[in-house]
């Protein structure tokens, strides 16, 4: 099944490349080595990352962090970028609610240390809040996790390996219709993540002739961000009786789901997202077991998966994003690879390009495109997460939606993929 996204104008107002003094970026994709020699930088590529240490979505940073430690091991094993080892020179933490000043402070930090490219945030909320001031900076930032619609194409200092919400939301409702249901519900959260998977999901189940029933838009039917304690919601959803339920949160699923089952919801009729869609080994075996979820991107298995639990143990706790932050790493020491220069404007010039946007070689890993590169060949990266090149609005042209059913254990398991 495939669908096509539509494409979307940027909603933000954010300080624009002019206002910042950085007129003079190119954002296309010129000939290598485009950026004058005066202003290129021929050191080691820096890159810092900008993930939940904490939080509610701390239990999603642990496939980024493999996939970055994995990324620069086999690019340092290859020969590095120019010649050198790529650094991680900051690791800052997006989001902490006990301290609602972290990300301010892990912004500071990561100007300070002025890395080129910096992995994240993974929140789009969080995006937002730091994307002015590292923009400012001329920073660049790559999402691995942002699925927000209104990131399309907002800001030449950032670009995503993910889909968004477009392609999931139609996926997801896909996947329902597909089952048979028409009277749906949907328990979402309100903040950008879920009011724009809910409308796209709301909007495919309607020109299908079904309906939801409950947390549609306008309804004023969303939780909020942190929400711990759900029995009204649960008990509002059942009392319309739908036939299917689709949860959009993070790790708020961890106390929905308990109540769903409490008011005796038949969790085999459950639909969980990117956000939710991970093990739940803090419940009871079976619980989760027939419930479905969705994950842009490939699913994490064989020797991509061997690879990032051998680099960091705690991928076997969740891959989410894994492949998406291993594309964007490679891609960007690809890109200053191709443009001869370690720096964010060399990088921008040239990212487009090594991802496919103007042809060439087809190359799966980072030894294989560098040698073609040094044969002075334009590439096209296959990545692990299955998108396709970047657009003009720094997103992929296409993208994967895996497809997940929960086993005994309650454990997520690959059965297909969507194609958006």
């Amino acid at each position: 099944m495939r669908f096509h996204a539509r494409k979307t104008t940027a909603a933000l107002a954010l300080l624009t490349v002019a206002a910042l003094g950085l007129a003079g970026c190119a954002t296309d994709d010129g000939d290598a080595g485009s950026t004058g020699d005066s202003a290129r930088d021929t050191g080691p590529l820096k890159i810092g990352t900008l993930l939940p240490q904490s939080g509610t979505l701390a239990h999603l940073i642990y496939g980024p962090q493999a996939a970055v430690k994995l990324a620069m091991a086999e690019i340092n094993e290859a020969g590095g970028v120019l010649g050198q080892d790529v650094e991680l020179v900051v690791e800052g933490n997006e989001f902490d609610p006990s301290d609602p000043t972290i990300i301010n402070k892990s912004i500071d930090d990561i100007i300070a240390a002025s890395p080129s490219f910096v992995l994240g945030a993974m929140g789009t909320g969080n995006t937002n809040a730091a994307m002015p001031r590292l923009s400012e900076a001329g920073i660049l930032m790559g999402s691995p996790s942002n699925t927000g619609v209104q990131l399309s194409g907002i800001n030449d200092y950032y670009f995503r390996t993910i889909a968004s919400d477009i392609i999931q939301g139609k996926a997801l409702a896909n996947l329902v219709l597909q089952d048979g249901h028409t009277r749906v519900a949907m328990l979402a959260q309100n903040n950008d993540y879920g009011i724009g998977l809910r409308d796209n999901f709301q909007e495919t189940l309607e020109a299908a002739g079904a309906e939801l029933v409950y947390g549609a838009k306008g309804a004023s039917e969303e939780f909020q961000e942190t929400q711990t304690a759900f029995a009204p919601e649960v008990t509002g959803v059942l009392a319309l009786d739908p036939e299917a339920l689709a949860i959009v949160s993070y790790e708020e699923a961890m106390q929905i789901i308990p109540e769903l089952a409490a008011q005796n919801f038949d969790l085999t009729k459950l639909y969980l997202v990117d956000g939710n869609t991970i093990p739940y080994p803090e419940f009871d075996d079976g619980l989760l077991e027939g419930a479905q979820g969705t994950t842009p991107g490939r699913a994490t298995e064989g020797d991509f998966l061997d690879a990032l639990v051998a680099a960091d143990s705690n991928a076997t706790r969740s891959t989410n994003f894994a492949p998406e932050a291993y594309d964007a790493v490679l891609l960007v020491a690809l890109a200053a690879e191709r443009g001869g220069g370690t720096d964010t404007e060399t990088i921008l010039e040239n990212l487009r390009s090594v991802s496919g946007a103007d042809g060439g070689a087809t190359c799966g890993t980072y030894a294989a495109c560098l040698e073609l590169l040094q044969d002075g060949q334009d590439i096209h990266y296959e990545g692990q997460a299955g998108g396709g090149p970047l657009t003009a609005e720094n997103e992929p042209e296409s993208a994967l939606i895996g497809i997940y059913r929960f086993d005994e254990t309650n454990t997520p398991i690959a059965v297909g993929e969507i194609e958006g």
